[in-house]
């Protein structure tokens, strides 16, 4: 029997691995192919074939709800199949995985001639619209291969875990709610999936049904809808002050407006910065990873968290940028507003990546660094967004790098993840210190974990440094045509390199290199679809690492052409950019030694070991002034009866309030008002969840029939 049962898995296994390297190849044969081995020009003069290709693609408006509906079709298809034969279960939602890429491969003839944009004007009153143009498309493609490897990956991982059909419902619910946020083509449609997303993904924060598990995911949730509700709410104002929520210039409008243009833009950025990881409002984040499945904090991370820096560009760019006709310099005062709140993205995103890079530094948990770590890396697109939209005509280089680096991270931190939970896999244990050795028994996890950190630091020749050359660029193209003040940003940007090379540097001291006295005898390594996953990933970055020019020529320069930034910038410095320069070269080697050089003292001095007070933590600063507040509230609506001195109020106490985290003192103000309700809504197994998926889709597809 157990030799039977070996057997099907390895053709599990195998079959695995025929779609792993099925979606290699078409990713590098549409590589090829948009590389003009043969050029696409003669296909469409010559190829008959092509010619009626082009005309079905035409004549049909189904692609968008292909994508989208696909995941859904595959959660179905693992319902009906459940525990009682996981093979066949998982099997659904890869295959779903493999064909929405090779879906969105098909379509890109379509995308190219700018034909995915329709609008349904009778659905939620308001109308909603889909698009796919080029920064779609490319979030798309990235979401779609690093979900398909996700996928593949937490079929192996999940096997030990209970509910784990449950876990594998809700991802496909969460996939098809980011593949139609990103497809949005006006605010109100995004609004709509990016809170089915919310939701859908708030049961995969809380898989392991623990104490701690409910209370990282009552923090995500919170958050989420917090996030949620100013997207709303700068909804309403754009669409009472303008009439039109889809993704069009704005800018003359807005202009009217005085300064509640700036509260519109406040609103969304810190809605969608919420989702983003972006500081101060990242709290979720540190606590969701921890807790989370491995293949749920790859997917946090590597793709949810984009969604939220994807929004950011996406409401920047169409409503606070000019049309491109008649936009011919930077001193145009159109430009004024976006230059303002670039600004001030800017240096939210220094302060996001520093901050990420010091609390990283302190981590003893793998996870909660990775998750400190992907805050970090959220504070480099945020400059990036922010020196696109400060510089105005001339930004071009801070968009790139932006777009670039959702794209490296994605692909890196997403890898890392997957390396963290192959650990836990094998060893049940995150506690950096109690590992050691792994290099000895887990040689491919090592590798691809070396790859993943070569890629985010910024080791030329990997992903990772690409993106961070092309933000240092816009860094100083920053001050150059615009203030001097931001010499002090690529300063503190350099400073952020190297405490991000110190702490992958500890990192992979602590748990691969640095002896243990536990020797692992019962760890063996044995290929599984764990290590599919993670050398696929590994593929990605060193190809993107010495190729770097296909994302820049294929996928970013296409947006750029079609948005109001200078064709003289364009072609001068994005089109013949130089990314391996002597200086940029000298400048990545020398961050990475003086990150090592950084670890190595700081190992030595035990820096890593200190501990920050109590009291400087968001849930004592912003949270406490709450408890005094609801105290007083409490006894006006309960009198002498009010409950502040029960057991779970007294938490708060000021004797007690350097033990109470950010979601302690949230979770027990708000139950003051009903506490009962309160835990019943978020202890049901988010059933309440199910049911408003359940009706949304349901009156959608209502009316669009």
């Amino acid at each position: 029997m157990k030799k039977r049962k070996l057997k099907i898995l390895d053709n599990m296994v195998k079959a695995n691995a025929v779609l792993v390297g099925l979606s290699l190849i078409m990713f590098f044969l549409f590589v090829s192919f948009l590389n003009n081995w043969f050029s696409l020009k003669t296909l469409i003069e010559n190829s008959d074939f092509y010619n009626q290709y082009l005309k079905f693609l035409q004549g049909q408006q189904f692609d968008v709800f292909l994508i989208f509906l696909i995941p859904i079709f595959g959660a179905g298809i693992e319902l009906f199949f459940r525990d009682k034969h996981r093979n066949y279960r998982d099997r659904s939602l890869i295959y779903m995985g493999f064909i929405v890429i090779v879906i969105l491969i098909l379509i890109y003839p379509k995308v190219v001639l700018g034909q995915i944009d329709y609008d349904y004007p009778k659905v939620f009153f308001l109308g909603i619209s889909f698009k796919i143009d080029m920064l779609g498309y490319t979030v798309l493609m990235v979401s779609a291969f690093v979900w398909f490897y996700v996928i593949v990956y937490a079929h192996e991982y999940m096997k030990h875990e209970i509910h784990s059909t449950r876990f594998f419902f809700f991802l496909a619910l969460t996939y098809s709610s980011v593949l139609g946020a990103i497809m949005a083509g006006d605010l109100l449609t995004m609004f709509l999936f990016f809170e089915l997303m919310t939701l859908s993904s708030y049961t995969l924060v809380i898989h392991g049904q623990d104490q701690e598990s409910y209370r990282a995911g009552y923090n995500y949730i919170t958050m989420g809808l917090i996030g949620g509700f100013l997207i709303f709410t700068a909804l309403v104002l754009i669409y009472v002050n303008i009439g039109d929520l889809r993704f069009t210039s704005a800018i003359v409008a807005l202009d009217t407006m005085g300064s509640l243009k700036y509260w519109i833009m406040g609103l969304l950025v810190f809605g969608f910065g919420i989702k983003a990881g972006m500081a101060p409002v990242h709290v979720w984040l540190p606590r969701a990873h921890p807790v989370a499945p491995s293949p749920a904090s790859a997917i946090l991370s590597g793709v949810m968290i984009k969604i939220g820096a994807f929004g950011i560009i996406r409401v920047a760019t169409s409503y606070y940028f000019p049309e491109m006709d008649g936009v011919f310099a930077s001193g145009d005062p159109i430009w004024f507003t976006a230059q303002r709140v670039g600004a001030i993205i800017i240096w939210t995103g220094i302060v996001t990546m520093l901050m990420g890079v010091f609390l990283a530094l302190i981590q003893v948990n793998i996870k909660k660094l990775l998750a400190y770590s992907s805050i970090s890396q959220m504070g480099y697109i945020l400059t990036g967004i922010g020196v696109a939209l400060y510089l105005g005509y001339e930004g071009a280089m801070g968009y790139s790098g932006a777009l670039y680096h959702i794209i490296n991270h994605a692909i890196f931190k997403s890898l890392l993840f997957m390396v963290a939970g192959v650990i836990h896999y094998h060893t049940h244990e995150l506690d950096m210190y109690k590992l050691g050795g792994l290099w000895k028994k887990l040689p491919l996890t090592t590798i691809t974990f070396m790859i993943g950190m070569f890629g985010i630091i910024g080791l030329p020749l990997f992903n990772g440094y690409i993106s961070k050359t092309i933000l240092h660029h816009g860094l100083v193209e920053a001050y150059q045509y615009g203030s001097q003040v931001f010499i002090l940003a690529e300063i503190l940007f350099i400073i952020a390199g190297v405490g991000t090379v110190c702490y992958f540097a500890k990192m992979f001291y602590y748990v691969f290199i640095k002896d243990n006295d536990n020797e692992y005898k019962d760890l063996t390594f044995d290929l599984s679809s764990l290590d599919l996953a993670l050398v696929s990933m590994s593929i990605f970055i060193v190809w993107i690492g010495i190729r770097p020019m296909f994302v820049i020529e294929q996928l970013i320069i296409p947006q750029l052409n079609t948005m109001a930034y200078s064709n003289y910038f364009i072609e001068s410095y994005i089109e013949n950019i130089r990314l391996f320069k002597f200086y940029d070269l000298i400048m990545a080697i020398g961050i990475i030694l003086a990150g090592i050089g950084l670890f190595i003292i700081a190992k030595k001095y035990r820096w890593f070991q200190l501990k920050l007070p109590k009291w400087f933590s968001l849930g004592y600063i912003f949270l406490y002034p709450i408890y005094l507040i609801m105290q007083n509230i409490c006894r006006l609506l309960y009198g002498d009866r009010c409950p502040y001195n029960d057991v779970e109020f007294s938490k708060l106490r000021e004797k007690d309030q350097y033990k109470v985290g950010l979601i302690d003192r949230f979770v027990v103000t708000v139950s003051v008002i009903n506490r009962r309700y309160e835990r019943s809504f978020i202890r049901s197994d988010a059933f309440i969840y199910v049911l408003v998926l359940i009706t949304v889709f349901a009156y959608l597809f209502s009316r669009l029939l």
